[in-house]
């Protein structure tokens, strides 16, 4: 429920929250941090200290609905232990990905924060720039390009077989997903992994 802060523990001055606070209702979002800094932030209202203020306020700042569907959206995931549960299908699939990855003999790598699954694959090549023969440097950036490239591809194969992520490297779970929903998905990436050939040189 912290968000990344409670995750790993921070105990920041100001927190942001993004639109996800309010369930997808348009015009949401959230600032917080501790007093002695949101005292000097305004939003539009001045109280009568004397202190100098820094307006924050926007368009659609403060508007009752967002805070409401706001509220509710975060009572709810607190009512149904979402984030624990998302994380524990985030541990899952990391856990059947990182099985696959030593099956294959793959040189990828699997890992999540919670709900957050990273899968490198083409990430895990290290390209650095010896700026002391900065005439190297354009066959450095032809080298990033083609892994570029290779990720778009390996995000199209997910993509055929039905799993969407972003830039082909990262995935999101949630608490709607099951067990048997994630290894399907475990098992699309399998299909996807049959295929990869690795070339060693």
């Amino acid at each position: 429920m912290g968000g990344a802060q409670g995750y790993f523990d921070i105990d920041p001055d100001l927190t942001v929250f993004g639109k996800v606070i309010a369930g997808g209702y348009p015009g949401a979002g959230g600032l917080g941090g501790k007093r002695e800094y949101m005292k000097y932030l305004a939003a539009g209202i001045q109280t009568g200290d004397k202190i100098k203020k820094a307006l924050v306020g926007g368009t659609m700042a403060a508007t009752p609905i967002s805070c409401v569907a706001g509220y509710y959206t975060l009572e709810e995931i607190e009512r149904t232990n979402a984030c624990h549960i998302a994380g524990l299908m985030g541990d899952r699939l990391t856990a059947g990905l990182q099985a696959l990855i030593e099956r294959h003999k793959l040189p990828f790598v699997a890992f999540n924060q919670g709900s957050i699954c990273h899968l490198e694959t083409v990430g895990t090549v290290h390209f650095s720039i010896n700026w002391k023969k900065p005439w190297t440097i354009p066959s450095v950036i032809n080298e990033t390009a083609k892994r570029k490239k290779e990720m778009e591809y390996m995000g199209a194969a997910y993509m055929a077989e039905g799993v969407v992520t972003l830039a082909g490297s990262r995935m999101y779970t949630s608490a709607a997903y099951t067990e048997e929903m994630i290894d399907g998905v475990i098992n699309a990436f399998d299909r996807v992994f049959s295929h990869v050939e690795c070339i060693e040189g």
